[in-house]
């Protein structure tokens, strides 16, 4: 079992500053980066924890179980060397976080990732794109029975928090040579589009389909992949050819107003620079 405990009692965050050692605070809480903040957390607990309640959860597992070896590495201490990884752009420390038959799902993508080197090449093209500044800042780590882990996350500029880049992630773990690995990952993250009743809407004319057509309900339960690929080679044999002219046209001109501005970018920050030294 675990449990999660939002730190806002004086009783409780007492208890919690004795029982969590300094480097584990420092994870919990980015800000808590410099010598002199942790010097704080160690002299007045009470009143740190307070000043950081509002915006962090300190989320507690069982690690007091009889059971449990001090020594042993807990799923908390997996989820967070793996974000570490990332933020620090290691790719040695990232590939040893993955166990070689790993099963990543992101549900932004169609298919999940099979395997290290699949897994690998995606949190490198992930790795890319997050540039010098953006971190992931991890909120809350629940540890679940077994070697499992559930992690709420967002991305943030600069200690900044970026709108629209949420994400819940659900974590199993193996025990490979004394250290925990990632072998089964669920990745879910915030969209910018927020469809609210309309997803209501869908959902009951959906449910009204499979209701009057129960026999095409579980085939397509049974192999949704298989007509969801039908669908798309019909459109593509019916449909594209009326629509990928006009959709070609568009993407083209958002592709060269993305360079417009990108070049209107440059040009800014190098008369900043000419004149601004």
């Amino acid at each position: 079992m675990a449990s999660m405990v939002n730190v806002t009692s004086t009783i409780v965050t007492r208890n919690l500053i004795t029982k969590f050692k300094t480097p584990r605070l420092k994870l919990d809480l980015p800000s808590l980066q410099h010598s002199s903040q942790l010097n704080a957390v160690k002299n007045d607990p009470i009143k740190m924890i307070n000043k950081y309640a509002s915006r962090r959860n300190i989320v507690v597992s069982c690690l007091d179980r009889p059971n449990s070896r001090p020594n042993q590495i807990s799923g908390y201490d997996a989820v967070m060397k793996f974000y570490s990884s990332i933020n620090e752009k290691n790719q040695n420390q990232l590939s040893s976080c993955i166990s070689s038959d790993c099963f990543i799902d992101d549900f932004s993508f169609p298919k999940p990732f099979r395997g290290k080197k699949e897994a690998m090449e995606f949190f490198e093209e992930l790795v890319k794109s997050m540039g010098q500044n953006v971190k992931f800042c991890v909120e809350n780590v629940c540890e679940g029975d077994g070697h499992s882990a559930a992690v709420n996350w967002h991305l943030e500029w600069k200690g900044r928090k970026i709108p629209f880049t949420r994400g819940c992630s659900f974590y199993e773990f193996i025990d490979e040579g004394g250290r925990l690995v990632i072998r089964n990952a669920r990745i879910l993250i915030e969209s910018p589009i927020k469809p609210g009743g309309i997803t209501l809407s869908l959902l009951k004319n959906i449910t009204f389909l499979f209701d009057e057509f129960p026999k095409g309900a579980e085939l397509f339960l049974e192999k949704p992949y298989a007509i969801i690929q039908a669908a798309i080679r019909i459109y593509g044999q019916f449909l594209a050819p009326l629509i990928n002219h006009v959709m070609a046209s568009y993407l083209k001109l958002l592709s060269n107003m993305a360079e417009f501005f990108l070049l209107v970018v440059k040009i800014i920050i190098k008369i900043r620079n000419l004149f601004f030294k």
